[in-house]
């Protein structure tokens, strides 16, 4: 303790600023803490090494190992040991009760912290951020291997998650509305190639926070993948939910893979299935197939699919086709009549179809593709297969806050449970360490038999009044 006051003292004033005292005085803290968890580490692979010395095994040798934290980088030598024998295998105890894995050198927390920026900047300004905020020194490559790392561990603990699911181990829940709602985004793959962004989310309704409408109990799906995105989804509505007894509304625009079909095999067995085509999609349709007609007839057709009146609609599309002056406009008309023919089911609006579920809780899923938009469009941002998979897993994973979740289930990086040996050595190595008395803070004054104000008196006070800095 002394050495360590000592050395804060000299680095405070040899300082010239306090950019670089604090600097320094964070490069000191590290390197002692570095330091201590290095000598503590090998500490216990020394116990556990002789524990292990008792059932037969030997050193085989002693190697080095450097792990790369948000506490800095440790470097510490741990032992390899292995029994006699053609078939057995060398194996480091202590990276066996840590959880270490071959060729790990960040540890879960690292990864996790790096995982979390990455899906708010791309990867040169999170190795950058990193580099500044910690003392460790990663790539903008490293960055990305990472998030594939992180991806790939989150989407296994998604497939872990959907085989317990259809074990079946908690009662499902009986909501009395089930609001579901897929879209796709598009993003720039490698070369001219386009990828798509699979997404659909489940909540139980809407609710008022004053101005702003929030989703109950959301739960937010993606994947590159639509027919693996299809079966994580319906895996987890049958374990989740009592379907049997649930009206289940659905929201999409009616492209490909988000029909009304699409959703109705998601929801087998449910008590009510509803279809809605999202309002959205539709007002744009509108404007892409009568953008030669006046605003006012626009606005007018617009309010006569909300009142959901067939006959002054098409009287509406009569009068739009009537003021088409080329071939293509009434081409135009036409594909709109047959869309709304094709859609008209799904285009009555909730309150006529007697559901219990507020409209401005439906169509939410637009707007979330802000969260994925944001980061992986714009800019020239171009995608491979497995770094996109990863990100959208990663930005899922956040969104759902199963962050955490996942690291406990699939990380290794110091999450491994710890066993009844490293427990015992633990104790030993307790046991080792010498224990010494404090003594506390020695208090002791000035004693003064004269006056206040006589020198003995005031140097009394001065000593006994606290001075602060």
């Amino acid at each position: 303790m002394e050495y360590i006051v000592t050395e804060i003292i000299k680095i405070i004033k040899e300082s010239d600023t306090a950019i670089v005292r604090e600097t320094k005085l964070l490069q000191l803290f590290i390197r002692l803490f570095t330091e201590a968890l290095a000598c503590a580490l090998e500490t216990m692979d020394t116990e556990l090494v002789e524990q292990y010395k008792k059932q037969g095994y030997q050193i085989e040798r002693r190697d080095r190992r450097t792990i790369q934290g948000l506490f800095g980088t440790v470097t510490y030598l741990r032992r390899r040991i292995r029994k006699e024998g053609p078939r057995a295998k060398g194996f480091y105890p202590l990276d066996t009760q840590l959880g270490l894995k071959k060729y790990q050198r960040y540890t879960a927390l690292f990864r996790k912290r790096v995982a979390e920026v990455a899906t708010g900047s791309v990867y040169r300004t999170t190795a950058d951020v990193i580099n500044r905020l910690t003392l460790t020194s990663i790539s903008h490559q490293t960055v990305g291997n990472i998030i594939k790392q992180v991806g790939r561990g989150y989407a296994d603990w998604e497939q872990s998650q959907q085989h317990k699911v259809l074990v079946g181990e908690t009662a499902p829940s009986q909501p009395t509305v089930l609001c579901i709602e897929g879209d796709g985004l598009l993003i720039k793959g490698q070369g001219a190639k386009q990828q798509e962004i699979h997404r659909i989310q489940i909540s139980e309704g809407s609710t008022r926070c004053g101005t702003r409408t929030t989703l109950v109990h959301p739960h937010y799906f993606a994947s590159m993948d639509h027919r693996k995105l299809v079966a994580q989804v319906t895996a987890y509505l049958q374990h989740k939910y009592d379907l049997a007894h649930v009206v289940v509304v659905s929201n999409s625009d009616g492209g490909r893979g988000y029909g009304k079909d699409v959703f109705g095999s998601l929801v087998i067995g449910c008590q009510q299935h509803e279809h809605v085509l999202d309002r959205y999609h539709v007002n744009r349709k509108l404007k892409e197939r009568l953008y030669f007609i006046e605003p006012a007839l626009q606005d007018e057709i617009r309010q006569t699919l909300r009142e959901y009146q067939w006959e002054p609609l098409q009287v509406l599309l009569d009068t739009a086709e009537s003021q088409a002056e080329t071939p293509e406009e009434i081409v135009h008309v036409q594909k709109l009549r047959q869309y709304v023919a094709r859609n008209w089911i799904s285009l009555a609006p909730l309150k006529l179809r007697k559901i219990p579920v507020s409209a401005s809780g439906i169509g939410a899923c637009e707007s979330n593709h802000r969260i994925y938009s944001y980061r992986m469009k714009k800019q020239g941002r171009h995608w491979s297969r497995t770094g996109g998979t990863a990100m959208v897993k990663v930005i899922t994973a956040i969104r759902n806050k199963e962050l955490d979740q996942a690291f406990v289930g699939w990380a290794s990086g110091f999450t491994a449970p710890v066993s009844r040996t490293f427990r015992g050595t633990m104790r030993r190595v307790m046991r080792k360490i010498p224990f010494q008395t404090h003594v506390g803070v020695h208090h002791g004054c000035i004693r003064n038999t004269g006056p206040a104000s006589s020198a003995i008196g005031k140097l009394a006070k001065s000593f006994s009044t606290p001075a602060f800095l």
